[in-house]
């Protein structure tokens, strides 16, 4: 069995080309101490808190819970701004390549000719959506 040996890169290389070997990288912007980087955007603190404390607990908790209000505050009005642009939304439906769809329009939305799907169907059927869901989650 023959031995296969690597070429070395070195001799594989052109004069010119040799100076990539030699290269050193130059100025690096990461510091040796990863500190330095985040030190200067990070709140300081005067005394040491007890992580442990009630009092610390109370507070975290309260910070954590405001911020969920504040999520579900934006939420809503998000919710709002995207019902305003998107009341006079409708999909038209071919009967041609879409019968069933159309039928199921009708199925679910009696009165309706089914031809078309208003931003209010759409509305219903996720609020239908999540009430299914909801009722299929246990309750602890």
């Amino acid at each position: 069995m023959a031995k296969t040996t690597t070429p070395d890169l070195k001799t594989m290389l052109k004069p010119r080309d040799r100076s990539i070997l030699d290269a050193q990288a130059g100025t690096n912007w990461v510091p040796q101490d990863p500190r330095e980087l985040i030190l200067p955007y990070m709140p300081e603190q005067d005394e040491e808190v007890d992580r442990n404390s009630i009092d610390f607990r109370r507070t975290q908790a309260k910070e954590i819970y405001d911020g969920y209000g504040k999520i579900i505050d934006d939420c809503k009005k998000l919710e709002e701004e995207i019902v305003a642009q998107s009341k006079n939304v409708t999909i038209t439906l071919n009967p041609s390549t879409q019968l069933r769809i159309i039928e199921a329009v009708r199925r679910v939305f009696p009165g309706s000719d089914g031809k078309t799907i208003t931003f209010e169907m759409y509305q219903k059927c996720i609020q239908a959506l999540a009430a299914t869901s909801e009722a299929n989650i246990p309750k602890p």
